[in-house]
């Protein structure tokens, strides 16, 4: 497995796993049923990409990047603080907006950073990207 690829593979499930996580924190602060729906939807989406990137690596005798305590503390305080005086459907979609746009800007750079990747790696990458489109395009009608 060339070291594209690898680096690749670990942005899925680094991205995918940022994701899980700030839906699992936002997801109590959500009263729109149907918001709440798609939100759980998206989280399960999130792990099955999380878990492919990972099987994929350990599949090719490759550690999976471990999960950053630090990054997921500061996910959880800045929704957190954000939330605090506006919780409104809008507000946490316009939130999520953002996140999914950064997890997209991410994983560019990425891409065009392993140019060589290939395969799998590419294909899961492609997959999380189209999600992420997905997602912003489902949110905007929360807005």
């Amino acid at each position: 497995m060339k070291n594209d690829d690898i680096e690749l593979l670990r942005e899925v499930q680094k991205n995918a796993e940022m994701g899980m996580h700030a839906l699992e924190v936002i997801n109590p602060k959500v009263y729109d049923d149907s918001m709440a729906l798609m939100l759980a939807r998206e989280s399960f989406k999130y792990g099955e990409l999380h878990d492919r990137a990972r099987a994929v690596l350990l599949s090719k005798n490759q550690t999976p990047d471990p999960v950053n305590k630090v990054k997921q503390l500061m996910l959880t305080a800045s929704i957190q603080g954000n939330t605090l005086f506006n919780a409104t459907t809008s507000h946490m979609a316009e939130m999520l907006i953002r996140g999914s746009s950064m997890g997209m800007t991410s994983l560019w750079k990425a891409m065009n950073r392993n140019e060589k990747a290939d395969g799998q790696a590419l294909e899961l990458a492609g997959e999380l990207l189209d999600f992420e489109e997905n997602n912003i395009r489902e949110l905007k009608r929360y807005l």
